[in-house]
């Protein structure tokens, strides 16, 4: 193992002074604007989502359009299955599930994908 670098406690100090306050945010869209608030409030919760996954299924909350959404379950079971009548309650999303032909609740950090339905 090698020993650690000799710092120079001068130049360490400066660096030290010249940094940000406070770590800047990651930002996973590159700066890409967003084109709603419902984009803006499902990116902040579903950090698993692309950009044109967020824009898919904020367009379908905003439109009242049906989407196929892929979802890992607490349990870890992955499912794929279109959904309708989409209301936003972060970090929720309330949907009709036509699989089950019923009322389900998901949360939006286990939305792995979005599609059209």
């Amino acid at each position: 193992m090698q020993a650690p670098a000799a710092v120079d406690l001068k130049t360490l100090a400066a660096r030290l002074r010249a940094a940000p306050p406070m770590a800047p945010e990651p930002d996973p869209y590159n700066g890409a604007p967003f084109d709603s608030d419902t984009e803006e409030i499902i990116a902040g919760h579903a950090s698993r989502l692309s950009l044109t996954d967020v824009r898919q299924l904020a367009h379908a909350i905003n439109d009242g359009q049906a989407v196929t959404i892929e979802y890992v379950a607490a349990s870890g079971s992955r499912t794929v299955r279109t959904r309708s009548r989409l209301d936003l309650d972060p970090p929720y999303l309330r949907a009709w599930c036509r699989s089950r032909d019923d009322e389900r609740v998901f949360t939006l950090s286990r939305v792995h994908g979005v599609m059209p339905a």
